[in-house]
């Protein structure tokens, strides 16, 4: 008959060595939690470096093909200043395409956007007014540049520019964000 003794073993049998023992560590010596976080760090760096993904909207430019003029239309919603003065054509400005900066480009053009509201007069007669906010003003820039044409789009610089895509302007006097409106190639 074997009688208890001493952390679990039996007197008078051999203690089996186990492969995981009462606090979880392999073979006595290595924790499986730690093990598991082992494991999911080395996965992810494989990951990271066998597997690397593609980058949103950047470009590779193989072989770098001829740079054409651009123009792109930028519109910006919400402009609060006291006037016009600030935004005018044949400014030089910085352009940032989706947090990356491009360079510099050329204001080409400013046109007043901005919002007009129905008012009914009690003759029946609807007439369109100016927003009754003055200092409010929706603007739409016309910014010339120098790109390229791939199979994907126009690019200026490392980004493709479509409609849609973040635009940031800045110049002395203004630092503004907006979307593009429109992308157009020039002849040159």
């Amino acid at each position: 008959m074997a009688v208890p003794y001493n952390q679990g073993q039996w007197v008078g049998e051999k203690r089996a060595m186990r492969l995981v023992d009462q606090q979880g560590r392999l073979l006595g010596k290595v924790s499986l939690l730690d093990l598991g976080a082992l494991a999911i760090v080395v996965a992810a760096i494989v990951a990271v470096l066998f597997f690397p993904g593609r980058q949103a909207g950047s470009v590779v430019q193989v072989g770098g093909g001829p740079t054409l003029p651009v123009e792109v239309d930028m519109i910006v919603r919400g402009v609060s200043s006291r006037s016009l003065e600030p935004f005018q054509a044949g400014q030089k400005a910085d352009l940032i395409i989706r947090n990356q900066p491009y360079g510099q480009v050329e204001v080409v053009r400013v046109e007043n956007v901005s919002r007009t509201v129905p008012v009914v007069f009690p003759d029946g007669r609807v007439e369109n007014l100016p927003d009754p906010e003055p200092y409010r003003f929706d603007l739409v820039f016309t910014l010339r540049g120098r790109g390229q044409r791939t199979e994907n789009g126009i690019v200026l610089g490392n980004n493709r520019v479509k409609v849609g895509v973040p635009l940031e302007l800045e110049t002395f006097s203004y630092n503004l964000r907006g979307t593009v409106m429109d992308v157009r190639l020039l002849q040159s």
